[in-house]
């Protein structure tokens, strides 16, 4: 008798299969096309304190679109890691990485893991972070989880506004926007989370760099990056574009920087006809170090005793780009901020939060975005 029933069961199944087929081929179509033509949006209102805002004190009216279930992407929130020494071939040397250094604990986070849960709550060097990449806008932002006294832990809404990743903490489920680092709806809206100093670079320049650094462990399996077929796509996120300023291709990479609330971007085909470069922002002076061997590129404060520095390129070694300050003559070591020798050996240059972007995904946030040029361009 139960062999019937099963039989029948799956005769039944079998049955309505062509059924049930169409229905998943048309759910998937409606899924698609809404979000193609955005239709799974509502409107929100930034506060007026946004950086996102084209006037200053003006709130912006931006959609907030649904695409997946809270939690439909997992955050990773019991990060394990390893030596470097242990890491062997579940690691290869150009694959990128997110490096922290937080007093001492040096940690990388592979991008083709957060590729895949786009957030990592951890804590280093006694800071709690959340690592956060954003695949679509090619964002990988570290920021710190303490706001007004409570340590926040963060996951995936599976809410997008202009591609862009939003997070929810999990202790108000207020809603925060990635690249902004700001709270966009409930309890926290308008609230600005600290963002981490962090490199972006290859695992092969990070562990040269940093023999002594833990990586978060990934065996058992993660592969190359599902996204690397649209990082060489035209594509511009899954929504489209939103109108982004035009000063440059859409998938340009540029590093973003943003001082006392004063963005500006450095587009990486600019940095690589001037490998240093020494500016000024949001009244801050600082230097930035660009090595396209590896595409790391990496923001300093270029003040040392309340002196400003201005650097020149000396070499390009194996490993690193040996500066030296016009000031003291000093040399140093350009990727880590750190002088190697003369009156200042020892000193360190403190790094600046900074992050890569694709063009469109910077610009559509930043309106009124700086955007460097090179000296001789």
């Amino acid at each position: 008798m139960a062999k019937r029933v099963f039989s029948l069961s799956f005769g039944t199944v079998a049955s309505m299969l062509p059924v049930l087929m169409i229905v998943a081929v048309v759910v998937f179509a409606l899924f698609f096309f809404g979000q193609r033509f955005r239709l799974f949006g509502r409107d929100i209102t930034l506060a007026p304190t946004s950086l996102a805002n084209e006037q200053a004190g003006v709130p912006r009216d931006v959609s907030l679109y649904t695409l997946l279930p809270k939690d439909g992407i997992r955050s990773i929130d019991d990060p394990r890691f390893v030596p470097a020494a242990e890491a062997g071939g579940d690691m290869t040397d150009g694959e990128f990485v997110i490096g922290v250094d937080i007093n001492g604990d040096v940690r990388a986070y592979p991008i083709n893991v957060l590729s895949r849960h786009e957030i990592i709550n951890d804590t280093v060097g006694g800071k709690p972070i959340a690592v956060t990449y954003c695949p679509l806008c090619f964002t990988g932002i570290v920021y710190d989880r303490s706001v007004e006294g409570e340590v926040l832990e963060f996951g995936v809404s599976g809410k997008l506004v202009m591609n862009d990743l939003v997070m929810y903490d999990r202790q108000t489920d207020s809603l925060w926007q990635q690249i902004l680092g700001e709270g966009i709806d409930g309890r926290y809206k308008g609230t600005r989370l600290t963002p981490v100093a962090a490199t972006q670079t290859t695992w092969a320049q990070w562990r040269d760099a940093h023999p002594e650094t833990l990586v978060l462990d990934k065996r058992g399996g993660y592969g190359s990056d599902s996204y690397a077929g649209y990082y060489r796509s035209g594509d511009s996120g899954v929504l489209g574009g939103f109108g982004s300023n035009d000063a440059l291709p859409a998938k340009a990479f540029v590093l973003g920087l943003v001082l006392n609330d004063e963005p500006k971007a450095y587009p990486f085909r600019e940095l690589l006809s001037q490998t240093i470069v020494n500016d000024r922002l949001g009244g801050r002076d600082l230097v930035i170090v660009y090595d396209d061997r590896s595409g790391t590129a990496i923001a300093f404060d270029r003040r040392i005793g309340g002196r400003s520095l201005t650097f020149e390129l000396v070499a390009l070694t194996s490993s690193n780009i040996e500066l030296r300050d016009l000031e003291t003559g000093s040399v140093w070591a350009g990727l880590s901020g750190t002088a190697t020798s003369g009156p200042l050996a020892g000193e360190e240059l403190e790094q600046l939060p900074s992050f890569y972007a694709f063009w469109f995904a910077w610009s559509d946030f930043y309106l009124n975005t700086a955007i460097y040029q090179a000296e001789d361009a």
